[in-house]
């Protein structure tokens, strides 16, 4: 086992939710869901984590689907994500988010497999 192998790679991730979220309110895919020009701000409504993976170099692999907001609209769109944080003394870091994939919001139907 690496030395920097966490225990519990869910709570660092829970931890990073909020840093995670505004890296993702800034990518291109997110951006295209509102009209340019907008005034208008996407926000974090809600998140799950999907899975968070403690890697044998000390970095956890995870993956998570954010529910963002745009209240004036009163839309909301699920966005599945995944990266890789790093611990940067003395804290967690997010060291890539390398997918972002935006889908409609609806729970009820099959999930496509996510970007590779």
């Amino acid at each position: 086992m690496h030395p920097l192998m966490v225990s519990n790679p869910n709570s660092v991730v829970d931890e990073l939710i909020d840093r995670i979220a505004a890296i993702v309110l800034r990518t291109y895919e997110v951006e295209q869901l509102l009209p340019q020009g907008s005034k208008e701000r996407l926000s974090l409504a809600a998140h799950e984590l999907i899975s968070a993976i403690s890697t044998d170099t000390g970095r956890i692999d995870f993956s998570c689907e954010l529910t963002l907001q745009a209240p004036q609209r009163c839309s909301s769109f699920l966005v599945k994500v995944q990266g890789q944080a790093a611990y940067e003394s003395p804290v967690w870091r997010i060291n890539e988010i390398y997918d972002v994939v935006v889908d409609p919001l609806d729970r009820g139907s099959t999930r496509p497999a996510m970007l590779q």
